[in-house]
């Protein structure tokens, strides 16, 4: 979803999320944010963000149910009942497909404060005030499944109003927030996405495979989120749109951003494998992997709350 750095409350979610890079690393986030997840580093934070100088993160083994949070934190806490759009996977998928083939660029930008208050977290942004949805450019900022919703927005699949409830976060105005409540945020994530009728990727020739225009995850809490093409990629996995910086471009730290948040085509035709192999093999630039090879990804798939 697309991370590094750490700081303990993000833990869970680095480990689900992120990676880590001396102080560059902690809200990365979701795209990356798998990345975290399998880091032997015992704390959670977005994949590739700087949470690791967040304010009041909070020990993850201690986080409370969702409904302390959310009698604390304002957002939104309680999903709100599935409505499915007449043929809306295939819209949402014939939109990712448009994108591809127009070549265009976006900026793979996840939760970092600095990214927000830097105006780099474009579709965040367009989620807190009003007017239209601006087309993809270099400085529109956006995650993994953002490109998913913006591609849901474009066709009329979600309205703004739907979005809000999806993916808007609750920020201090510096833009930071309480670790806990990120975490718990982040874990109502992958529910959301998929509300109903996951199925289990596990690459057995009689298995499950996902149909075009079903959402596809790295861990159930959505360390990763691609849209399933409906075809068979060259290596005989399922063929997915993804909007990450893997496999075509490398982990690298952006010294305009003070990040790892990257211009990058907007999306990508990859497959599970590929990714998969993708994440396995990211390192941070000290030569520490982001994922244990021996700890298998869960890699679950569903139509979308549409």
């Amino acid at each position: 979803m697309p991370g590094t750095g750490l700081d303990l409350t993000i833990a869970r979610v680095l480990q689900r999320v992120g990676s880590s890079v001396g102080d560059v690393a902690r809200v990365l986030h979701h795209d990356t944010s798998t990345t975290a997840r399998r880091l032997n580093v015992g704390r959670t934070t977005l994949a590739h963000s700087d949470r690791n100088h967040l304010p009041n993160s909070s020990d993850s083994t201690h986080i409370k149910p969702a409904s302390h949070y959310s009698g604390i934190y304002p957002g939104r806490w309680n999903q709100p009942p599935v409505r499915r759009v007449e043929n809306a996977p295939a819209l949402i998928a014939d939109e990712l497909e448009r994108i591809h083939r127009a070549g265009d660029k976006a900026r793979w930008a996840n939760y970092d404060p600095k990214l927000f208050r830097k105006g780099y977290r474009t579709l965040e942004n367009w989620l807190k005030t009003e007017g239209p949805l601006a087309p993809l450019s270099e400085r529109f900022g956006l995650n993994c499944w953002e490109m998913v919703a913006y591609a849901a927005a474009r066709t009329g699949v979600l309205d703004k109003h739907q979005l809000r409830e999806l993916l808007e976060l609750q920020r201090r105005p510096d833009g930071t927030w309480d670790g806990a409540h990120l975490d718990m945020w982040l874990n109502r994530m992958g529910d959301w996405l998929i509300p109903e009728g996951r199925q289990v990727y596990t690459g057995a020739p009689d298995g499950p495979r996902p149909q075009r225009g079903d959402i596809v995850m790295w861990g159930r809490n959505a360390e990763h989120v691609a849209v399933a093409t409906g075809r068979t990629g060259p290596d005989g996995s399922p063929e997915l749109y993804s909007s990450w910086y893997l496999p075509k471009y490398p982990l690298d730290w952006d010294p305009e951003t003070r990040s790892f948040s990257q211009v990058v085509d907007a999306v990508q035709i990859t497959t599970v494998d590929e990714l998969t192999k993708g994440m396995y093999a990211l390192r941070s630039p000290h030569g520490r992997r982001y994922y244990d090879p021996d700890v298998p990804f869960e890699i679950v798939f569903g139509r979308g709350r549409w």
